[in-house]
């Protein structure tokens, strides 16, 4: 008797589009920086799944150790967020690992009631620069 298969897809149906960058603090702490782009208003499950996906997945890959702080950028996404779409990974969370959140000036007030008001900022160069200093300030 034949065990019966369905074939499946993993891919997911999203128009959300990232990149990722490292940056290295002279202690070598590395930050990670993700930007997300998506030009449509309408959030779908997919969209969802896409920021919690590369989010976590950024957060755990050796470059050649896992990041020890992430900015997340979310300056380029035009549908409004709230803190039910995750993209903070748990990792992060749980280790205390400092997160930055960039969004755009005009939302800082609406996005200061969902997330952590310490984690948002309005650019990354200053993001960079507040990680920086917490990070390095230890040791020096």
């Amino acid at each position: 008797m034949a065990y019966q298969r369905q074939s499946v897809f993993l891919d997911i149906d999203t128009d959300v589009t990232h990149q990722c960058f490292l940056h290295t603090t002279r202690d070598e702490h590395l930050i990670g920086i993700i930007e997300f782009t998506k030009q449509s208003y309408v959030l779908k499950w997919g969209d969802l799944e896409y920021f919690r996906r590369r989010t976590e997945e950024l957060s755990v890959m050796p470059f050649p150790d896992c990041i020890n702080a992430m900015i997340i950028d979310i300056r380029n996404v035009a549908p409004y967020l709230d803190s039910d779409v995750p993209i903070i990974p748990w990792r992060l969370v749980e280790e205390e690992c400092p997160i930055r959140i960039v969004v755009p000036q005009e939302r800082l007030e609406f996005y200061s009631g969902f997330f952590e008001p310490t984690w948002l900022s309005t650019d990354t160069e200053s993001a960079i620069h507040e990680l920086r200093e917490f990070m390095d300030m230890f040791v020096h």
